[in-house]
Parts: C-alpha cells; sequence; structure tokens
C-alpha cells in the first residue's frame, strides 16, 4: 500500500514540476524524497517561494537539526559531518528570506522548547537559593554574536549551532573588522572538522569543542556579492567552503487568489515539521559513554560510484602544469558531495522512504548533481561580478577573441583593432583572467570562461562509462 502510495505521488510531482517549469530553473528537485518535493512545490505554489532558496534551506535545516549525531566516511578514517555554508543570492524583493524561514521554523520552535526549559530551571534554581548547578540554555539558531559568545552557545549545545543571518554581507563585514580574524579561523577550522579552543581572561574555563558543526545560512543581493569575494576570502579558503544559490529567473512571481490557501500550506508546515521532528530526534550512540556520533559509509556500489566520479575530476586537475591554474574550489568538492549524500540519506529517512544503515547510490547520486547546481551558481555569480569589476578595455578586447587563442593572436587583434601595445594586451590578458572571464589552457594559451550551464557531471561521467562499454 505505502509503495503504491509513493507512486501516485511520484507521477502527482512529476506533473507538478512539467506544469512549474522546475527544469527551467536547473535545479534538481528530483533528488529529494517524493514527500519532500510535494512540500517544497506547495510552498512555491501557495507562497511564492523560490524553489531554489526553499529546497536548499531545506538542506541546511535538515543538516542543523542532525548536527553530529552521524557522520559519512568518505575515505579511510577521513569522516565529516553534515554541516554546509550556504548564501541565498539574489535582486531585492526575490524572497530570500521567507523561505529561509519556513524551512527552519520547526529548529526555532525546537529552540523555544529548550528556552522554555530553561526559564523554569532558572527559577526553580534561585527558588533552592541558587544550590547546585547552575541551569545552561541551549539553543542551536544564533544570528547577532560574538564569536566568544558563538562558541559558548556551541559549548553549551555541542550537537550543533547554526549562524542564521538574514542580510550576510553585514556578519562577514564585521568579522575582520571587530575580531582580527578570529571568527573566520573558527568557520574554516570547524568546517575541516578541526577541535576548537577559546580561551579569555574573563573565563577561567577555557571552551573546547572537540568535534565542532557549524552550519552558516544567510542571504545576500546580487550588487552586494562582490563584497565577499573581495575580503580576502578567497585566498584564506572561506569561499571554497560556501555553496551559493542563485536562482536563473530574476522574476517575481505573480500572486494569486486560492481559496484552499491556507489549507495547504498548513499541512505543508505540519508535514514539513513532521520529518524535521524525526531527524531532531536522531541521537548520538547511546550505548558508548562519550558523545559518539554513528558513522555512515557509502554501500559498495555507490562508493565505487563516488570514487570514480572525483578520480575523473583528478585525471584532468593532473593534466594542469601551471599550479596557479588549479582551481582550489574544485579540491572542496567531495567533501561537500560527500555532506550532501549524508543530508539525502536523512532526508529520505526522516520521510519514511529509506534508512540510516549505510549511504546508497540515490543519496550519492543525487548529491553529485546537487553539487553540480551550485557550482552552476558559483560560476554565474562570478560572471556577475566580473562584468560588473571588470574595466571595459579588457571586455572589449575579449569580446573580439575567438573562444580559444594564443598570446601571438591577442596581440595582433589587440594591435589592429584596438590599437594597443603588446604590453597593453599583456595587462589585458592578466585582468580577465583575475576577473574569471578567461583562464590559461597551458602555457601561451587561453579560453574564454563560458558562464553557461553545461552538462552536469554526473551524466558526463555517465555517458563517458556508456562510450566506454560501446
Amino acid at each position: 500500500m505505502a509503495e503504491m502510495k509513493n507512486t501516485r505521488l511520484e507521477l502527482c510531482n512529476w506533473i507538478r514540476m512539467e506544469a512549474e517549469h522546475t527544469v527551467d530553473t536547473g535545479f534538481p528537485l528530483d533528488v529529494f524524497p517524493q514527500t519532500v518535493q510535494s512540500i517544497i512545490l506547495d510552498m512555491t505554489i501557495y507562497e511564492n517561494y523560490k524553489i531554489e532558496f526553499i529546497a536548499t534551506s531545506m538542506l541546511s535545516a535538515v543538516s542543523a537539526a542532525l548536527g553530529g549525531t552521524y557522520r559519512i566516511r568518505i575515505k579511510g578514517d577521513w569522516q565529516s559531518n553534515g554541516a554546509l555554508y550556504i548564501i541565498l543570492v539574489g535582486r531585492p524583493g526575490l524572497g530570500k528570506t521567507p523561505p529561509l524561514e519556513a524551512a527552519y521554523r520547526p529548529v526555532r520552535k525546537h529552540d523555544y522548547a529548550l528556552f522554555k526549559a530553561y526559564a523554569a530551571e532558572m527559577e526553580a534554581w534561585k527558588a533552592a537559593g541558587e544550590n547546585g548547578k547552575k541551569p545552561i540554555l541551549k539553543r542551536t539558531i544564533v544570528s547577532d554574536f560574538t564569536p566568544e559568545s558563538l562558541m559558548l552557545t556551541h559549548n553549551n549545545n555541542p550537537r550543533s549551532v547554526v549562524i542564521l543571518v538574514d542580510e550576510i554581507m553585514g556578519m562577514f563585514n564585521s568579522a575582520n573588522r571587530y575580531t582580527n580574524g578570529q571568527l573566520i579561523e573558527q568557520l574554516l577550522t570547524a568546517w575541516s572538522g578541526g577541535a576548537l579552543d577559546v580561551t579569555r581572561v574573563s573565563n577561567t574555563i577555557p571552551v573546547h569543542i572537540e568535534h565542532p558543526c557549524i552550519n552558516i545560512i544567510g542571504s545576500t543581493q546580487t550588487k552586494r556579492v562582490h563584497e565577499l569575494l573581495r575580503k580576502g576570502f578567497e585566498e584564506n579558503g572561506l569561499l571554497d567552503r560556501i555553496l551559493f544559490v542563485l536562482p536563473k529567473s530574476p522574476e517575481i512571481s505573480q500572486w494569486i487568489n486560492r481559496d484552499d490557501d491556507g489549507e495547504r500550506m498548513s499541512a505543508a508546515t505540519t508535514c514539513w515539521e513532521r520529518i524535521l521532528d524525526k531527524v531532531l530526534a536522531l541521537d548520538y550512540d547511546t550505548e558508548a559513554e562519550e558523545r559518539i556520533p554513528h558513522v555512515l559509509s557509502m554501500e559498495k556500489e555507490a562508493k565505487e560510484y563516488f570514487f570514480s566520479w572525483w578520480n575523473r575530476k583528478v585525471e584532468r586537475i593532473n593534466r594542469i602544469e601551471d599550479d596557479a591554474e588549479v582551481d582550489s574550489r574544485e579540491m572542496k568538492h567531495p567533501a561537500h558531495v560527500a555532506r550532501l549524500a549524508l543530508i539525502i540519506q536523512v532526508l529520505r529517512y526522516a520521510s519514511d522512504e529509506s534508512h540510516l544503515q549505510f549511504v546508497d547510490m540515490a543519496s550519492v547520486k543525487g548529491a553529485i548533481r546537487l553539487n553540480d547546481y551550485f557550482e552552476d551558481s558559483y560560476v554565474r555569480i562570478r560572471s556577475f561580478v566580473a562584468n560588473d569589476t571588470c574595466e571595459e578595455p579588457p571586455k572589449v578586447l575579449l569580446s573580439l577573441l575567438p573562444d580559444t587563442f594564443d598570446t601571438k593572436t591577442a596581440i595582433a587583434i589587440g594591435k589592429e583593432l584596438q590599437g594597443v601595445s603588446e604590453r597593453t594586451v599583456m595587462n589585458y590578458l592578466k585582468e580577465l583572467c583575475h576577473n574569471r572571464l578567461l583562464r590559461k589552457a597551458k602555457a601561451g594559451h587561453y579560453e574564454k570562461i563560458m558562464y553557461e550551464s553545461g552538462k552536469s557531471s554526473i551524466n558526463e561521467y555517465e555517458q563517458s562509462t556508456k562510450d566506454c562499454k560501446e
């Protein structure tokens, strides 16, 4: 009966996705469990949310709810939790905050229950003459904080914390200005799985977090995203750790008056809360004395697929002769895909559509497709920033050049059509490379960076496999 119900839901979701033209968004909604697909479609239709924003916010909420209770084995002893750093990017009025709040509403409700319990414990503690251990407030979501208070909050709630900030550029702009980069260093360490220590004169007891699990999610406008790229975050590696969401369509959906708006949204909200509550109910290994997370391995075929996907990238990277041309961001892809695979597996379990025995093929494939989408968004953001910040003369030269060319061709075209010297052409090429409008294919040879949606790496892998068999 349950299988028949899922089949009907799958058919219904497929029809609705066709009607809503979800393929045009480029977002792989079908990697989500059928129940969650239905919730997302309801929220898209009845609340006018962007599919990309609500779906990604849900991934973040699941990761925050899961915390450090479950980890995924990537390779050998290399394990990771599901923490994600995410930024939603869009023009003003595109609706970035409402879907973010909708996805996190169950977590906020959970935090409020913890607050009420804390308040009751404080009253009892005071009534007892402040004897015994003073109660501590546990919470998951933080928005306005200092690096010290963030670490203290995480120390009080070792499971996880999530930095949820509406306009996240404000946080990043102040991070280096007032804390000497302390917050950024903490975020870099936490993402990589390192322990965090904070010692202050004002606090006699140092804070030590052995297995940090910090999620970040926030939004920013397209006109402000360039600030992130100019803060040195590319050099220190923070930018490589951030997943970006930039909808392909900047259009705001028109409101449609429907009689069943309230009823459908109430049902969708209730269903989402039930799913996230199931994730929040997951715990560490209760048989161990310490706080030991469960570690999920990939099933054999899924692991082979994951390794083959990454090895194909490795083969291409190894052919690059110039170290400066190696994309450091791409080196984070295995970790991103593994984390997304863990989250998808947990989400499928919480939706009663799978298990938590291991990470299977469907979750791995879905994670690769999600990673492709986030990378496509990142590339389009780089294009937007590059065209906005690059000077006009180099862009004119770029428009005159073929898609692939050598230095000699660029110099000749620059002299003939722009009337500039060889030195000026070389400076133009340097600026175009710096702004990610051009890349060196090899010494003396260049190729334009095409900021368009290409075939996903998962499809490229499967096609290659098919070609080899033939």
